[in-house]
Order: structure tokens, then C-alpha cells, then sequence
């Protein structure tokens, strides 16, 4: 909105092999992980075109909690379910990645099994939509 102060927003990486996981978090909580394979080393340039308006520091503190829980799931733990979380959805998208973190480590669901979950049989597709705008996709997998 016009006017409005964009944020601070923390940026941080954790690199496996040639894989680079790419952090954002505000000072409210974990707002954004994205992926990059052989490139993209720089998370203050991975999320540029995400927050073009925003002040991107590099900071591994202000990323803490989320490096954690990034490293847990990344060791095939489950996530610490307390993780401050700093972005806005629908009522409906919130319902779908509820359901998800519902979902014992280790097992999967179906879209159509999720919707069902949230009381919307036939929901299915509506869910997928959801799932491939995950701002945090190792958090709500």
C-alpha cells in the first residue's frame, strides 16, 4: 500500500551439496524458504525479486528459529511445531496448512485426503493451488 514501511526482512542460507535453502524471516517470525540447485549462493539476491521493496540484511540470528527447524527436517526430524511465522493467507489456505502440520512426520496425504481433512471433499484441486504457493514448503510439506 502506499506509504506503508516495508519491513526488515532477514535473509539467511543453509547449503547441502549443491542444493542452497534460501531463508527470510522479519522480526515477527519465518516469512519465506525457497530453493536453489548449483547457484543463486546469495540470499539477500534469491530474494530481491520476492521483496523488491524491502530492506534485505543478511542475518543468521534474526533467522535462528527457522535455520532450526529448516536443520531438523533436513535430518528427518520433525520441524519444532512453535516456529514464529510472519505472513498473511486466506482463511481457507490457513485451514489447508493446518491440516498439513497435522500430518504425522513421515506420512503423506493426498490432496483430495487434505481437503477432506479441512471438511472440503472435492476440494482437491483448490488444495494444490495452496500447496504450490507454500511460503514455507519443508515447514508445511
Amino acid at each position: 500500500m502506499a506509504g506503508e514501511r516495508i519491513p526488515e526482512i532477514y535473509c539467511w542460507k543453509i547449503k547441502i551439496d549443491r542444493l542452497t535453502v534460501h531463508l527470510a524471516s522479519t522480526k515477527k517470525g519465518a516469512i519465506r524458504v525457497g530453493f536453489a540447485l548449483n547457484g543463486w549462493s546469495d540470499s539477500i539476491l534469491f530474494f530481491r525479486r520476492r521483496f523488491p521493496n524491502a530492506d534485505l540484511i543478511e542475518d543468521h540470528r534474526m533467522n535462528q528459529p527457522l535455520v532450526e527447524a529448516i536443520e531438523a527436517v533436513l535430518s528427518n526430524k520433525p520441524a519444532e511445531k512453535s516456529l514464529p511465522l510472519d505472513f498473511s493467507c486466506t482463511p481457507f489456505q490457513w485451514s489447508v496448512l493446518k491440516a498439513i502440520a497435522t500430518i504425522p512426520f513421515g506420512e503423506t496425504k493426498t490432496y483430495g485426503e487434505v481437503a477432506s481433512m479441512i471438511g472440503k471433499p472435492g476440494g482437491a484441486r483448490a488444495v494444490g493451488q495452496v500447496m504450490g504457493k507454500n511460503p514455507l514448503p519443508l515447514i508445511f510439506p
